[in-house]
């Protein structure tokens, strides 16, 4: 039996700044993460089906599917829905390049994701992202257009830079920066032990809210813009207070520290949909234990999350 073998990578995402105004046109600041997921290839020449095997971070399989070729129809699946979904990418991938997934050869696929599903750090984005680069496409036009959602999701799994996000003319607009700020050591990235559903959000904001003004858009933006210029934690607590502020009053909901830490001293600060995922702490005395005491565990370092090249 013979082997070709190659491997494919994106990192992780968090979205600090932006959050629901960038689907109207505003900047939002993206931070890829250290944590991502790989694709790997084994090309043999035994059958013309596509095996297709999804690992976890623990190294468990958590979906596994095989696909006809050229076909791609499901001859068997471990989870029906996964199954529909990835055969999509691959067909929109195949109707994109039309020599990808040739019938000739036998394909074994492995993907191994290094944060658990319920982390939002971009299983589905890094999942595009390189499936996009085994195809030799955009992963953009993988994506689909009109979006789903903003796309910074995909910009910065491609990036692996901080980047300045924003659409212009419904047109991703990327700008790579660099974000290291000196204060760094006071930063956690805290789990709230839930996933959002980022579509449904998004649909949710849309059909409900109607009261986004200019104003409030080009205030998120000059945050955004300011963020990565920051010296002290002090102006950058505050910029992200009236992020919150601006947010919580379009939404018409309490901010996430309203509902969960209203007596902590520091920022809590939503990244992308509100109300799951991770937060951005800024550290205070006995930030481990207060968070521990109410059931939250997951506290991770600027250093530990945020990827650097």
């Amino acid at each position: 039996m013979h082997l070709r073998r190659r491997f494919f990578y994106s990192h992780g995402k968090l979205l600090l700044t932006g959050e629901y105004f960038i689907l109207y046109g505003a900047s939002g600041l993206a931070l890829p993460t250290i944590k991502g997921q790989s694709l790997t290839i084994f090309q043999h020449n035994l059958s013309s089906v596509l095996h297709w095997k999804s690992y976890n971070e623990i190294n468990k399989p958590w979906f596994e599917g095989v696909f006809h070729l050229p076909s791609l129809d499901i001859c068997y699946e471990t989870e029906k829905n996964t199954a529909l979904k990835l055969r999509d990418l691959l067909l929109r991938s195949k109707k994109i390049q039309n020599n990808f997934l040739p019938n000739e050869l036998g394909i074994y696929v492995k993907t191994q994701l290094e944060f658990p599903r319920n982390w939002g750090l971009g299983s589905s984005s890094t999942l595009i992202n390189n499936i996009a680069k085994w195809a030799k496409i955009d992963p953009y036009m993988l994506l689909g257009y009109p979006f789903t959602g903003s796309g910074y999701d995909i910009a910065c799994v491609s990036t692996s830079k901080p980047i300045i996000y924003k659409l212009m003319n419904q047109k991703p607009h990327i700008v790579p920066i660099e974000f290291n700020p000196p204060f760094k050591d006071k930063l956690f990235f805290l789990h709230l032990n839930k996933k959002q559903n980022t579509c449904n959000e998004i649909q949710s904001f849309r059909s409900n809210i109607s009261n986004i003004s200019n104003e409030n858009i080009e205030a998120i933006s000059f945050i955004t813009q300011r963020i990565p210029f920051c010296q002290t934690l002090k102006e950058f607590e505050e910029l992200l207070f009236k992020h919150e502020n601006i947010i919580s009053k379009i939404l018409n909901i309490p901010t996430i520290k309203e509902i969960y830490f209203p007596d902590y001293l520091g920022v809590v600060k939503s990244l992308g949909a509100w109300g799951g995922d991770f937060v951005l702490i800024s550290s205070r005395k006995g930030m481990k234990n207060y968070f521990s005491n109410r059931g939250f565990d997951t506290l991770i370092s600027f250093d530990e999350m945020i990827f650097k090249i």
